[in-house]
């Protein structure tokens, strides 16, 4: 089954991973029944034949990375499912005093949305085992947090990260 739209996900098994993609799915549908998924993306794309899912819920960049887009049949907005922070962004590791080699590369303005999206992760508490989300568009940060079974999750947008994280953090703490 090729699920065009969320709607169609609801009649269908799936597996994720994510600890914040699940608490988004089930805060969007409480109904689904998300099986745990781990390894690469090979790995969880095999077990989504020998496990009997319909879906599993990756991360698209990674895919279209692999060249593997081709087995995307829904892309979320970031409106529906707040991507990890950094998401999509590559990263490039040079040795103290070599920076020149990867100048060219360095993009300002993806470097900007980036760190503006880890600091409010890394202000709240967050990592890849916690659900918390941040995404900037370039003109707006948007963060959230999350039970993770999606039964509480708070969403909040601005520009200061430091204030983003403040807010979320008090509220997940109420």
């Amino acid at each position: 089954m090729r699920a065009t739209r969320y709607a169609a996900l609801r009649r269908c098994a799936r597996g994720c991973a994510s600890v914040r993609r699940r608490a988004q799915l089930l805060a969007l549908e409480p109904s689904l029944s998300i099986e745990p998924l781990r390894g690469n993306v090979e790995t969880r794309l095999r077990k989504r034949g020998e496990r009997g899912l319909d879906a599993v819920v990756l991360a698209a960049c990674g895919l279209d990375r692999l060249g593997l887009a081709g087995e995307i049949g829904l892309r979320f907005a970031p409106e529906q499912l707040l991507p990890e922070a950094g998401q999509g962004a590559l990263a490039l590791q040079v040795r103290v005093g070599e920076e020149e080699l990867v100048a060219a590369a360095d993009d300002v303005e993806t470097r900007r949305r980036v760190e503006a999206e880890r600091e409010v992760v890394f202000a709240i508490g967050g990592g890849c085992l916690a659900p918390v989300a941040a995404h900037h568009d370039g003109e707006t940060l948007t963060a959230l947090v999350a039970d993770e079974d999606g039964a509480w999750i708070e969403r909040r947008s601005g520009d200061d990260p430091a204030a983003l994280a403040a807010e979320l953090t008090a509220l997940a703490q109420n």
